[in-house]
Formats: structure tokens, sequence, C-alpha cells
């Protein structure tokens, strides 16, 4: 299993799945939860993009989600100062 970090903002969540990427860069947190934009666009990078902006999730539903491997994450500046998530609470 993958070690889960606290977000901070900047992070980049991402999916990929059947030849598409799919993004999601979190701009902004309250201590529940996190709020992201999302980018799209074929896995060629040929076809069109699209962002969108205004979405949130619970922080426990994505520690979950990351924690199940449905979702993975790219750490901004790295992990050297940031606390590991043990628990990820109730839904």
């Amino acid at each position: 299993m993958n070690k889960i970090y606290n977000f901070r903002i900047g992070d980049m969540i991402y999916r990929d799945q059947n030849g598409k990427s799919i993004v999601g860069l979190i701009y902004k947190m309250t201590p529940k939860y996190i709020y992201y934009a999302v980018m799209a666009t074929n896995g060629d990078g040929l076809g069109p993009a699209y962002m969108t902006k205004d979405h949130k999730v619970l922080k426990t539903r994505l520690y979950r989600s990351l924690k199940n491997q449905e979702v993975f994450v790219s750490y901004a500046r790295g992990v050297g100062k940031r606390r590991k998530i043990e628990d990820f609470g109730e839904d």
C-alpha cells in the first residue's frame, strides 16, 4: 500500500482510464472539504481540453479513494515535511 500524506494547495489528483486522463488541481481547502479544478483531455493530447472549477469533495472520501487506488496523487514540492495520514475518519 502506498503511503498517504496530507494535502496542500497545488497537489494534483489524477485518474487514467481507457486512454483518457482526468486531472484535478487542488486550489482551496477547508477543514472538511477540498476544492479542485478539473482538467481533462484525450490521452493523445490532440483532442480538445476541458477545464471546470468549483468541485468539492470530503477529505475523508478522497483519502479512502487513494487508499483503494481509485485515484492517485502527485504531491507538489514533495512529501518531506508532510504528516502521514493513518486514520481516514467517517464520511
